[in-house]
């Protein structure tokens, strides 16, 4: 269950440098980030809270600005991720199901960003749609050399 953080705690620069320091928007203009700012709400979940389960249609991606959240799959724990990553990214482009589980592994502070604000910002900034491509097409080539490394074992 998502709970809303009551407070905008976090300064507006704060949220820049957060979203700076992602994978997906280092290559952002500051100014262009600032306009992400508004779409960022807080959320908070609870260690042991699934902030999304798999299957389940993906509306919205998630930046952690404090705690850990864990990618899980059949009880599998595929990756650990802290402060500044980022995860649920590929629903930002389709409503698709979603391909894992995630779930608070301490208490977590979340930005949410919703696929439908992000698409109105995409609409005004054509360098986010550049930028959440080009992340996409670098995940793509780290899994085929993943394959290709099993495959050859």
């Amino acid at each position: 269950m998502q709970h809303a953080h009551n407070e905008n705690e976090i300064s507006e620069l704060e949220r820049v440098i957060v979203l700076k320091n992602t994978q997906l928007f280092a290559e952002t203009p500051e100014n262009v980030l600032t306009s992400i700012v508004p779409i960022m709400n807080e959320v908070v979940y609870h260690e042991g809270e699934e902030v999304f389960q798999k299957g389940a249609i993906g509306n919205c991606m998630y930046v952690i600005y404090s705690g850990e959240i864990g990618i899980v799959d059949h009880q599998v724990l595929f990756a650990t991720m802290g402060k500044g990553d980022i995860f649920g990214e590929l629903a930002l482009l389709d409503s698709e199901p979603r391909s894992a589980t995630a779930i608070a592994k301490s208490d977590v502070l979340l930005f949410r960003i919703d696929q439908d604000d992000f698409f109105d910002l995409m609409e005004e900034r054509d360098e986010l749609l550049r930028s959440v491509l080009r992340i996409l097409c670098q995940r793509i080539r780290n899994q085929n050399d993943k394959l290709k490394r099993l495959t050859v074992a």
